[in-house]
């Protein structure tokens, strides 16, 4: 939905300089890994080298070293003319329908609530807000950006909160739902930052999330980074920093007190006007759901839908 609910640094303005730092692993906490993949980037006016690691011991694909900056391209540059959101919004459509069917078929039979309430985390220009609320959801949003979070609340009259997720709070398990779409990759720490968030969401409640699986991202580098010597990156590792896999999702799951329900691939988003390319991307996608049946690896990006475990 957007790119950026870290841990930002204090109002940045101007274009910053680099500035590094070494993590551990997410997951376990160790620091021992692999050379995933490598990727150079411009980076403002400068270019920098990237290094994608995975963990030896439980797997997780991420960014190591990173920049301590990482969100600074998004909050810097996220202002898109409001033609160019609804545009964007229009080819996600389908891609909202698909996941609020699947969350209400879900949710419906373990609550009572007339008009379930969904907070969506890093909510963007507040499209899927919009979309949930005409389903029938009284709906919250959390958006670090002010240009998107503005759009939401003036064009769209949604509720969001511009504000990191660091500094907002809600009272204990007041959803019933709780979004992540696009998120998880772009956070400084997704285990700290979830088992915060799911305080606010009510036991039985679901949790979904979309988020780039690293074997597909491993394959656009090596087709578009490397064949066609960066012109695309892959895994853009300016502002993303994990890259979780339905293993290491289910780990993270585990730990954070989610029970994994359900694990797909994103249907594809119609974003070109020209029909031409637009059929070859749904063949494509045709193409790539069969050679997942054979390799047993998503090949696109995630979806994952959970509930919150009782105790």
């Amino acid at each position: 939905m957007t790119l950026a609910l870290c841990e930002k640094t204090d109002a940045i303005s101007t274009a910053p300089q680099p500035r590094w730092e070494w993590v551990p692993c997410n997951l376990c906490g160790r620091d021992d890994n692999d050379i995933y993949h490598r990727e150079r980037l411009p980076y403002f006016n400068r270019m920098l080298d990237f290094t994608i690691v995975r963990c030896r011991s439980c797997r997780l694909v991420y960014t190591n070293p990173r920049l301590a900056d990482h969100n600074a391209t998004y909050l810097l540059h996220n202002l898109d003319h409001p033609e160019q959101l609804e545009k964007h919004a229009r080819a996600k459509k389908t891609v909202f329908d698909s996941a609020l069917k699947k969350i209400i078929s879900l949710q419906k039979p373990f609550t009572d609530n007339a008009k379930p309430r969904l907070l969506d985390l890093g909510s963007g220009s507040g499209h899927f807000l919009a979309h949930a609320r005409r389903r029938g959801f009284d709906v919250r949003g959390v958006e670090p950006a002010p240009a998107p979070a503005q759009y939401a609340r003036e064009n769209l009259n949604v509720p969001v909160i511009n504000q990191d997720l660091t500094q907002v709070d809600f009272p204990p398990e007041c959803f019933d739902v709780i979004t992540a779409w696009d998120v998880l990759e772009h956070l400084g720490d997704p285990r700290a930052a979830l088992d915060r968030s799911l305080r606010w969401l009510r036991p039985g409640g679901i949790f979904a999330a979309r988020f780039p699986a690293p074997a597909w991202q491993k394959i656009k580098g090596l087709i578009f980074h490397r064949l066609l010597a960066g012109a695309h990156p892959a895994f853009a590792p300016t502002i993303h920093l994990y890259f979780f896999s339905p293993r290491t999702f289910a780990r993270l799951a585990r730990l954070v007190g989610l029970k994994v329900l359900l694990t797909r691939t994103t249907a594809p988003e119609p974003n070109t006007d020209n029909f031409s390319l637009n059929c070859l991307k749904f063949l494509s996608h045709a193409a790539l759901r069969c050679c997942e049946t054979f390799s047993r690896h998503p090949l696109g990006n995630l979806e994952v839908y959970c509930r919150k475990v009782t105790t």
